[in-house]
């Protein structure tokens, strides 16, 4: 057997990715296999891994997996890193650290070891692996990394950080100036965990507003009635009165917990639906701008743009 075919590990590889059945651990996936696909055995179900790109800090996997029963599985690392799990579809638990990890989230951790990570049958996964090696990584203190309080983290998935993940799955450029392309967008992406997941919860707020636990569940519901209502959402001072928080506390209160304006986070909504309307439902580029509420298709070509890297038209024509 080869490749994520089934074969109980007794190796000290760099890197591994294994399930347990019958009181066995089998390796899925080792990095050392020279090849950029690799198909799971029928054993436990379907999948693969792909690795879309291994840069001199960083890389980045796709995985698809199906099992056919619920199953355990999890990963050993023989060196320091820190690796980020997007779940782009389907849900896992890991059961030790009492943490779940669905489509809104994202899973964090520096720890060597992740196990009992618990999946379930006939659920189709979708997972973006990117590991960076902090060591590599230029200008980044090894205090960012070693001065979180656990191994292991859940956060929620910000449009910023979907927009980017999403501009790596979907490079636009090939041999050298897609490398310069990938490289630059994983500091990207490094920036805006570092500064959600260190920067803005460890800075002190010094512009003279203090959240009280009932100011945060209030602007989380903010938020709530944005998502329900982003193509056509309340002005702020109606959303202010929704919710009980005066405008001032409301604009900056969002942004210090969400990273974003109030206005920023219904355009990332708004042109992440145009995305999957072009994606998905094959709509032109004009019937999505009046879709999401652009009256001018211009103005939403460059905000696409802005957002996604291409222009709606290219981003149909890949």
């Amino acid at each position: 057997m080869s490749g994520l075919q089934s074969r109980e590990t007794k190796s000290k590889a760099t890197e591994e990715h294994w399930v347990l059945a019958d009181n066995s651990k089998y390796v899925l996936y080792s990095p050392g296999s020279n090849t950029n696909c690799i198909r799971m055995s029928s054993t436990f179900g379907d999948g693969q891994v792909i690795s879309l790109y291994t840069g001199s800090f960083a890389q980045i996997k796709e995985t698809e997996l199906n099992f056919c029963d619920s199953i355990c599985g999890g990963a050993s690392f023989n060196r320091p890193r820190v690796v980020l799990y997007f779940c782009l579809s389907g849900e896992f638990a890991l059961e030790e650290e009492e943490l779940t990890v669905n489509t809104t989230q994202f899973l964090a951790f520096n720890a060597r070891d992740l196990r009992q990570v618990k999946f379930q049958p006939n659920l189709r996964y979708k997972i973006i692996t990117v590991e960076f090696d902090p060591a590599k990584v230029g200008g980044i203190s090894g205090n960012y990394f070693q001065g979180k309080s656990t191994a292991f983290a859940t956060y929620q998935l910000s449009p910023a950080l979907k927009t980017v993940l999403h501009q790596l799955i979907h490079c636009p450029y090939q041999q050298s100036v897609k490398r310069i392309y990938m490289e630059g967008k994983l500091l990207e992406l490094l920036a805006i965990y570092l500064n959600e997941t260190v920067e803005q919860r460890g800075r002190t707020v010094n512009d003279g507003t203090n959240l009280s636990r009932q100011d945060v569940t209030s602007i989380v519901q903010a938020r709530q009635i944005l998502d329900r209502n982003f193509i056509s959402p309340p002005t702020l001072a109606v959303l202010a009165k929704q919710i009980c928080l005066n405008e001032f506390k409301l604009k900056i209160g969002f942004k210090q917990l969400f990273g974003q304006t109030v206005h920023a986070y219904i355009v990332d909504k708004r042109l992440e639906l145009a995305r999957q309307l072009l994606e998905e439902k094959k709509l032109k580029a004009g019937e999505a701008a009046s879709f999401i509420g652009y009256s001018n298709a211009s103005y939403f070509a460059l905000a696409f743009r802005k957002k996604f890297g291409v222009s709606p038209s290219e981003y149909l024509n890949r």
